[in-house]
């Protein structure tokens, strides 16, 4: 997993933030979630598929700006132009 993702994943869901919330989830789905994600607590197997989802999502986000963003190869070049704008400006 792209650290990126992980970051966003860990952040949304730690335990600092944490929102209560009520939602009604029909009984056959939530025991499909349980059993298919094997969370010992609903919250648990909620929280899984959030958090696969956000994953998938973002993927699929980085993927469709695959050919969009231009990245030039020549990153020693653009490094060492910064470098030196910072040694002129110190």
């Amino acid at each position: 997993m792209p650290a990126v993702v992980y970051n966003l994943i860990k952040s949304i869901c730690s335990q600092e933030n944490i929102m209560r919330t009520t939602i009604n989830i029909k009984d056959e789905l939530m025991e499909a979630l349980l059993a298919g994600t094997k969370a010992k607590t609903k919250t648990k197997a909620v929280e899984l598929s959030i958090r696969e989802y956000i994953e998938k999502k973002s993927i699929e986000d980085l993927i469709t700006l695959s050919g969009r963003i231009n990245i030039d190869s020549d990153w020693e070049k653009e490094e060492e132009a910064e470098l030196n704008e910072y040694r002129n400006h110190s």
